[in-house]
């Protein structure tokens, strides 16, 4: 069983490519989590995100915490991550 400074470690490197501050949208794109899901998350507060404008910003560090937090190992060979801006 990995450590969850381990998790982290692999999730920040999956997601090398993403910006370091995301919209909904984006957190999407590059995660396994459509957009409904991603907005509940933030509605829910499970998923930290800060109100700016008329929109979320999403950290890449909250989003990598969380994925870290809710995995699970057993099932890390079958997460994927979508591809960057392709």
């Amino acid at each position: 069983m990995k450590t969850r400074e381990e998790r982290i470690k692999e999730f920040e490197t999956m997601l090398r490519n993403a910006p370091e501050i995301m919209s909904p949208l984006k957190v999407a794109k590059f995660s396994p989590f459509g957009k409904n899901r991603v907005y509940e998350m933030i509605r829910t507060k499970e998923l930290k995100a800060y109100k700016y404008q008329n929109t979320y910003i999403i950290a890449k560090i909250d989003l990598v915490e969380y994925l870290a937090d809710h995995c699970e190992d057993g099932n890390l060979r079958y997460f994927s991550i979508k591809d960057g801006d392709k």
